[in-house]
């Protein structure tokens, strides 16, 4: 029975700490919501109110006892300037009692009355015009305090957002009506800075697609120009053997392929992240002699040096492999002064190719940031030059699973002998789960 008193009793304290703990909850909310609607702007009008009422009750007093006053000394000091008539006035109230007593007249009460009404009269007026007065000063005070500068933000606000100029914060932190408006404008504000931001970041991956698109076209267009001038030169004499000739057709045909599915894949995709690789085997002996063949007609009259180690098939999407190759020999074929040299290898599961000139090699701001999309040397001699060349091929090859490495090539004495760019993607098949 003990330990049952003991645990009810126990229960029954805890009641009253639970009922305590919801009573102080309860005061805690009531405190909000007065503190809340003490914020609204109807109640902070109605603290106005008092401040009307005392200045226009006090000023009709005062204004009320000012004319009085007027009044009675404007009739005393009237009274003195004018002469009166002196007599004695007599009348009798019991038989033998005469009482008389002394009287005085004005001259003349005209002027006096007509003071005197002017003054009522402008008692009349001036006490409501001061009413009116009052009211217009507790409104224009209520304004200054409470309305002039939220209105002031937000045309602020909206004069900037008619401009396009959505970098700025409106800030306003009175708990009140305007203060949620302005949050509210603000928030606004901020999802059109979103929204054009993210138009702006659309349009410029548009724009570095469609730049892209026209930069990688050039390759094949060349390699075609290429076997069009060979064929143009070489077959009108007989000077090209059947077997060579069907060799150049049948090269000509591949790039022709090559455009077509690289110009669906690129109109079917919205920015090159999209990109998908489509990996596939491919004998090592065809990408050797593509890479031979595409080097050697894109270097032109400059020597193309070819080191080739890799045997067996490779598993990757050999045209985007392809387009990162030709980029990278257009850009050193363009600095080259005398020679271009490739060197490919398999190492661990990757193909690793490294394209090397003899030119001057990259300056340091190059070596920061010629990966980005648009960056131009300032001594750029070819003013044609885009920029996207290496912003493509570092794109491509996190598509193919692997990176690309920007630097110099040096030579015995530390020298800088030219620029190299390396590439790694991945040729080897995921196993299956």
């Amino acid at each position: 029975m003990k330990k049952i008193k003991k645990e009810e009793k126990g229960r029954g304290i805890f009641r009253r700490k639970k009922r305590g703990k919801n009573k102080y909850s309860r005061w805690q909310k009531l405190k909000k919501n007065i503190h809340d609607n003490s914020a609204q702007l109807k109640w902070r009008f109605g603290l106005y109110l008092p401040v009307c009422i005392v200045l226009g009750f006090t000023g009709s007093i005062v204004i009320g006892n000012l004319t009085n006053y007027l009044q009675d000394h404007w009739t005393y000091q009237h009274n003195a300037e004018n002469e009166w008539d002196e007599g004695y006035e007599y009348w009798y109230i019991e038989p033998g009692v005469i009482y008389y007593d002394h009287t005085k007249s004005p001259g003349s009460y005209e002027g006096s009355n007509a003071a005197y009404d002017i003054i009522t009269l402008l008692q009349f007026f001036m006490i409501p015009a001061w009413i009116l007065f009052s009211v217009y000063l507790t409104g224009k005070l209520f304004y200054n305090r409470e309305l002039k500068e939220p209105i002031r933000l937000l045309l602020d606000a909206s004069r900037r957002i008619a401009d396009n100029q959505l970098d700025f914060r409106l800030e306003y932190n009175k708990p009140n009506e305007f203060g949620i408006l302005c949050r509210a404008f603000d928030e606004m504000r901020l999802a059109l800075y979103d929204s054009n931001r993210q138009l702006w970041r659309s349009l410029e991956e548009r724009k570095r697609l469609n730049a892209a698109f026209s930069h990688d076209l050039r390759t094949p267009l060349t390699v075609l120009r290429g076997y069009a001038d060979f064929l143009e030169k070489y077959v009108p004499g007989g000077n090209v053997p059947e077997e060579k000739l069907l060799e150049v057709l049948g090269m000509m045909s591949s790039q022709i392929v090559r455009l077509e599915h690289y110009t669906q894949t690129m109109n079917s995709v919205q920015k090159l992240g999209d990109i998908v690789p489509s990996p596939a085997l491919v004998p090592a002996q065809q990408v050797e002699n593509s890479f031979r063949q595409t080097g050697e007609l894109l270097c032109g009259g400059k020597r193309f040096v070819l080191s080739w180690q890799g045997e067996g098939n490779f598993y990757f999407d050999v045209e985007l492999v392809l387009q990162i190759y030709e980029n990278l020999v257009s850009n050193a074929c363009r600095y080259a002064q005398e020679c271009v040299s490739v060197r490919c290898a398999v190492e661990k599961g990757m193909f690793v190719f490294v394209v090397k000139d003899d030119g001057k090699g990259f300056s340091g701001e190059a070596l920061r940031c010629a990966a980005e999309p648009f960056f131009r040397d300032e001594k750029e001699p070819d003013k044609t030059h885009f920029g996207l060349g290496l912003y493509i091929c570092s794109i491509l090859c996190g598509k193919c699973g692997g990176m690309l490495t920007i630097g110099n090539a040096k030579d015995v004495g530390g020298e800088v002998c030219g620029g190299r760019v390396t590439v790694v993607v991945s040729c080897k098949k995921a196993p299956e789960r």
